[in-house]
């Protein structure tokens, strides 16, 4: 206990206010006006004068900046001294208040020091020591007086005099508990403070480890991605059909990895904190439109039908991106659990506060003990054989994070043989007052891993520029990504270092920059350079926080986030 008695604040650094000061004052004065109708007046005036004065004096001081940066110990010695000398005062009315005889004034006097102490004991709770003293200096005078003169001709006084005695005594116990209660309060307190702030450090930890962890695992698999495409032009050139199909496997396990990878990352980076929602006025119906068109070829292949009945003009709060892959992902489920001929039906029904977009499906359905787990990750009704073209399990946990992220939420509704009915609950917000509405990450490009670039014997892409310079401080994504430029046709001189990019800042049409380069350097930083100078330039980062997303559309800069695939950076490369 003793740490937590030594860190405590002193009881009287918050108590000196101006109300407090002219209200006890006031009290004090009035006092001194009723005794002064049975004593000389000058008399109970001249105590009155003393009090204020040595109040106003102690108020002052220890109001003064100079006295509130001394230390603790000095400041309590000082707040003790000022304490008890004005108690003294306060207990010298046993002669400057007393009225001989006058038993309603005597019990004036008593009510007067017994509410003194009260105040003395409330206001002093943590300190002892002051408060004991400080107490027997205000009443003990008095309630001594009270007893020897009563005690000779008047009960009555006597008793007076005894009850104030034992109410300092109870006081003075009532404090000494009342302290051991506040310090055990405030150790406990301590001790919370001290878990939350360990828990916050531990989860500032946990969230720069899987910013490291993110972007060291996405380097080799975005290196791998790279390398397929020159790999099977190789094994098409030679026309080895045991390589292709080889190749092929490869691509579809890096398409498997990269899947298994971000979604992992994903949610360990949500549950740590680090994900933010970007919350923006969004309009649902081009979402919804754009994501049907993108699934309609997925549709055909399976047979089934998708309807839209989302209306324009519909707002939300979101973020655009989270609630394209929410969507995107409810949208998959319900085309490849619905039988062929089936129709998925996606609906927007509003409120006043809340949107509830809707996409229902005419399979299997969901029995009711099961819809709760789905939302857990690695979850798979009916995929005991954990089959990975049905997915991970990890898509419906990660949507219902970003629903609670968005200050929404997503249920289900099902039966067995009856479909299903997925349903997210979005806040309704205002129209935006300038036009375009919905612009869903227009200077970035969401990196979902591709198909190999189709390759009849050797595939050159027209590209307007020819030399590229590539800062990249992994050898092996610098590797990949060489080789597949020059692949292209393009000459690229790899540099690793920001210090190196500015020396050939002048080399080629274009730069390709890491968003993370060695030393601290900031990628964002030299790609801005570099384009002031007049590049074009392209951003990759292995890393996926928001600040980095904001970053490059504040800037107008086109990111793309590791791994990349071959059709992804083509496509970047022809945009720029």
């Amino acid at each position: 206990m003793t740490l937590a008695r030594d860190e405590r604040p002193d009881p009287e650094d918050s108590a000196h206010t101006v109300s407090s000061l002219w209200a006890l004052r006031a009290c004090e004065l009035l006092c001194a006006f009723m005794f002064a109708t049975a004593l000389p007046w000058q008399q109970p005036f001249a105590w009155f004068a003393v009090i204020a004065g040595l109040g106003a004096l102690r108020w002052w001081h220890v109001n003064r900046p100079s006295f509130k940066a001394l230390p603790k110990p000095r400041r309590k010695r000082v707040y003790r001294i000022y304490m008890w000398v004005l108690m003294s005062y306060v207990g010298s009315s046993c002669y400057f208040l007393y009225v001989p005889g006058n038993v309603p004034m005597q019990a004036v006097l008593m009510s007067y020091l017994l509410g003194n102490a009260t105040l003395i004991a409330v206001r002093l709770t943590g300190d002892v020591v002051r408060t004991t003293i400080a107490l027997c200096l205000a009443v003990l005078p008095t309630s001594l007086r009270f007893i020897v003169e009563g005690a000779a001709s008047n009960t009555l006084l006597m008793l007076m005099g005894i009850g104030g005695l034992l109410m300092t005594i109870t006081m003075v116990f009532l404090s000494r508990a009342q302290e051991s209660s506040v310090l055990h309060q405030y150790e406990q307190r301590r001790r919370a403070e001290a878990v939350a702030n360990a828990v916050a450090a531990m989860g500032l930890s946990k969230s720069r480890f899987f910013a490291a962890v993110s972007h060291d695992l996405r380097q080799p698999v975005h290196a791998i991605g790279l390398y397929l495409v020159p790999l099977l032009a190789m094994a098409q050139k030679t026309q080895d059909r045991a390589a292709i199909r080889a190749v092929e496997g490869i691509n579809q396990s890096w398409r498997a990895l990269d899947d298994l990878l971000s979604q992992v990352l994903d949610l360990t980076r949500m549950d740590s904190g680090v994900v933010k929602a970007d919350l923006q006025p969004t309009e649902i119906a081009p979402i919804v439109s754009s994501l049907i068109l993108q699934h309609s070829a997925v549709a055909e292949a399976a047979g089934v039908r998708v309807v839209s009945l989302v209306r324009p003009g519909a707002w939300a709060m979101a973020d655009g991106l989270m609630l394209i892959r929410m969507l995107s992902n409810l949208l998959d489920n319900a085309i490849k659990f619905s039988p062929q001929g089936g129709t998925v039906l996606v609906a927007l029904r509003g409120g006043r506060k809340r949107w509830r977009l809707q996409v229902r499906d005419c399979g299997v359905g969901i029995a009711k003990g099961a819809q709760e787990r789905i939302f857990e990750e690695f979850v798979q009704i009916d995929n005991e054989a954990r089959d990975r073209q049905r997915g991970l399990g990890l898509g419906l946990a990660i949507a219902k994070r970003f629903a609670l992220l968005m200050n929404g939420n997503i249920e289900v509704r099902s039966a067995p043989g009856q479909g299903c009915c997925m349903t997210i609950t979005l806040p309704v917000a205002r129209r935006p007052d300038e036009v375009p509405s919905a612009e869903l990450a227009a200077d970035r490009m969401d990196t979902v891993p591709g198909e190999l670039l189709p390759q009849s014997g050797r595939f050159v892409p027209v590209l307007s520029m020819r030399d590229v310079l590539l800062v990249e401080d992994d050898s092996l994504v610098a590797g990949a990504t060489q080789e597949l430029l020059t692949s292209w046709g393009l000459r690229v001189r790899h540099v690793e270092t920001a210090d190196e990019a500015m020396r050939e800042a002048a080399y080629g049409q274009l730069a390709i920059c890491d968003a993370r380069l060695p030393h601290s350097a900031s990628g964002l930083d030299v790609a801005l350079a570099l384009r002031a100078i007049g590049k074009k330039v392209l951003l990759i980062s292995g890393e996926t926080n928001a600040a980095l997303r904001e970053a490059a559309q504040q800037h107008q800069l086109l990111l793309l986030t590791k791994p990349v695939s071959a059709p992804q950076l083509l496509s970047a490369l022809q945009t720029l």
